[in-house]
């Protein structure tokens, strides 16, 4: 499984699993770790009072495929708890 996070300001590196997939947990801890700290920088307010910030939680939109663990309940819940808006 390989996994990447990206906007057009920032890529986050790029996680290659090598043992053929992980399970939900891992995923969760996954999307915790990688994507939360990806879409938490911009939505710090700027110490420069010159810099406005237009981006809100709705701004992102989150894609994954079809494997079991991105369809997972668990996962699903966990996402929808945190707003994020996933691709269909």
């Amino acid at each position: 499984m390989v996994w990447a996070c990206f906007t057009s300001e920032r890529l986050d590196p790029l996680i290659v699993y090598h043992e053929g997939g992980i399970g939900v947990d891992k995923y969760e801890d996954l999307i915790y770790d990688g994507l939360f700290s990806l879409i938490d920088d911009p939505l710090k307010p700027s110490d420069d009072p010159e810099i406005v910030h237009i981006a809100d939680k709705n701004t992102f939109l989150f894609m994954q495929d079809n494997v079991s663990c991105h369809k997972a309940d668990h996962v699903l819940e966990f996402l929808h708890k945190n707003h994020v808006s996933i691709m269909k």
